[in-house]
């Protein structure tokens, strides 16, 4: 019994002491207590200090960005100010130097209304070609010593008011650029060409120079065609021989009219009678 008693009174002075230990005095509570409050304070002095420099960064970017906007805005309306100056700038040039354009193209016009000073005034300005066929009739015509029936058609050109006849046997002309060519196989070919506002002498040096840019270094000597003929003066030249080809020109009252043919050597005994019957039925309505 003593020592459950004993041991009793030893826990109880424990329990005591421990109950004295674990009870603050108030200084000390008040002082845990303002240590409580100051960390608690700090934390949200530095929660509120977070979230105002986050709210600035973000304030200051956003500035930064309207500032570029408007600077490349400003830059813009700058670049494009500056681009319609100098196009007025160019445009005004370009009115300081129309007068001189426009010398010029009156000095064209001035040209063009005086015919004798432009040697290519025929080709500037053709008269549309029309071709009016007439009536077919049969002739006799001598080839190689006999007398054979030939069928020709008369034709008449507008608006020249030039008449002729042609075989029929070449079938429909092509008319095309103020010429009307006839063609057969075999490579026969004749094509009639009005020039325009041009005389003898520069019929015949265009014509030459076809042939030249053609490469007919080879030709016959240039001769005039025979007035009794059609009562027109006029040149005739040959040219080659693999085929055969050559002009003949007419003076027709300031135009030329300008034949040319083209045949195989070998079909220059019937072909020289085709020609020789074209040119004594050219007449000038």
């Amino acid at each position: 019994m003593k020592n459950k008693s004993m041991d009793k009174s030893y826990f109880d002075e424990q329990l005591k002491q421990l109950d004295k230990d674990i009870i603050w005095e108030e200084k000390r509570k008040s002082k845990l207590e303002n240590k409580i409050l100051f960390t608690m304070d700090s934390n949200r002095y530095k929660n509120k200090t977070k979230l105002f420099g986050g709210f600035k960064y973000a304030l200051n970017l956003g500035i930064v960005v309207i500032l570029l906007l408007f600077g490349y805005y400003f830059l813009s309306n700058s670049i494009i100010h500056q681009g319609g100056e100098s196009s007025t700038g160019n445009e005004g040039n370009q009115t300081n130097n129309n007068p001189i354009i426009d010398d010029k193209n009156d000095h064209e016009e001035v040209e063009k209304d005086a015919p004798e000073n432009d040697e290519n005034q025929g080709e500037n300005q053709e008269t549309n070609m029309e071709i009016h066929t007439g009536s077919s009739e049969t002739v006799i015509r001598n080839v190689e010593g006999e007398d054979l029936e030939v069928k020709i058609i008369n034709y008449h050109i507008q608006p020249y008011g030039i008449a002729y006849q042609f075989d029929e046997a070449f079938g429909v002309p092509e008319v095309s650029n103020n010429k009307i060519t006839y063609s057969t196989e075999y490579d026969y070919e004749i094509t009639l060409e009005m020039i325009e506002h041009t005389n003898l002498e520069k019929a015949v040096s265009k014509m030459q120079e076809r042939f030249e840019a053609e490469g007919y270094e080879e030709n016959y000597e240039l001769e005039s065609t025979h007035v009794e003929e059609n009562g027109l003066i006029g040149k005739i030249q040959f040219y080659g021989d693999h085929p055969m080809k050559g002009f003949i020109a007419y003076e027709i009252n300031e135009q030329a009219l300008v034949i040319t043919f083209q045949y195989p050597i070998e079909g220059a005994d019937a072909m020289n009678p085709i020609l020789e019957t074209l040119r004594r039925s050219i007449k000038v309505q």
